[in-house]
């Protein structure tokens, strides 16, 4: 006679606690919690901030966000203008927003008006450190490493899909890679499937949006057009952020 699972085994009771338990640290606590309280509800709810925090965790490590950047966050983006405030307060209220723009394919356009060192990136990290505890998969790409990792692939098509189809896409300083034919279609695609497939894309570029145009010359349009049909745009032409934080100690 096979041995019954007893009534209070939490593999029984919890689905969150199946979810978690192969990580050491999180079940131990979870079993701990269990044997204390005899209460389901406080121990659904640990493990589901414990699941929340282990997927962050692993979405982190996709997100290809670098060592310089994974420290930036809302919490320690100092405006230190009026400019700043309002960008950061844009930012914030996309992030805050980001399940609703997941629906509705919202791309988020952040512009220097060629100014650099505004800020651009660290707000557009903060976006994807947000989105990434909100359990999005995101991907950040400079556009410079980007076009020079992708001449070095044998398989162009599958390395532009794993940025195409990523749920929410970061690409950083746009415009800013020496332009090409290559470029162009490149750059292109990667916008059009996701327009295609109604998935946003968060846009860093030290140049205007409307420069795209002559950039990509016969496919500035077409990038330009997609990007514009549903986007919200900040503007960051003031002091370069990075020289402020100096004296902000």
């Amino acid at each position: 006679m096979k041995n019954k699972i007893p009534c209070d085994d939490l593999f029984v009771l919890s689905k969150n606690y199946r979810e978690i338990s192969d990580n050491y640290i999180a079940k131990i606590e979870a079993d701990r919690l269990w044997a204390e309280t005899r209460n389901l509800d406080i121990v659904d709810k640990f493990c589901e901030k414990m699941l929340n925090k282990l997927v962050s965790t692993k979405l982190l490590k996709k997100s290809n966000i670098n060592k310089r950047f994974l420290n930036k966050n809302f919490d320690n983006y100092n405006t230190f203008d009026e400019i700043t405030t309002r960008a950061k307060q844009a930012a914030m209220d996309y992030a805050e927003n980001i399940q609703s723009h997941l629906a509705f394919g919202t791309n988020l356009v952040i512009e220097g008006l060629g100014k650099v060192g505004t800020g651009k990136t660290h707000l557009a990290c903060s976006i994807a450190h947000s989105a990434i505890e909100q359990g999005v998969p995101t991907k950040f790409i400079n556009v410079v490493s980007m076009i020079s990792e992708l001449k070095e692939r044998t398989n162009i098509l599958q390395f532009i899909k794993s940025y195409a189809n990523i749920d929410l896409l970061i690409i950083d300083d746009l415009g800013k890679e020496k332009n090409s034919e290559f470029v162009s279609r490149t750059i292109y695609q990667i916008i059009n499937i996701r327009y295609e497939r109604e998935i946003p894309t968060i846009i860093t570029t030290e140049g205007a949006m409307s420069t795209m145009t002559s950039h990509y010359k016969e496919k500035g349009n077409a990038i330009q057009s997609r990007i514009a049909e549903n986007y919200i745009l900040i503007t960051m032409n003031g002091e370069d952020y990075r020289q402020n934080q100096l004296f902000d100690i």
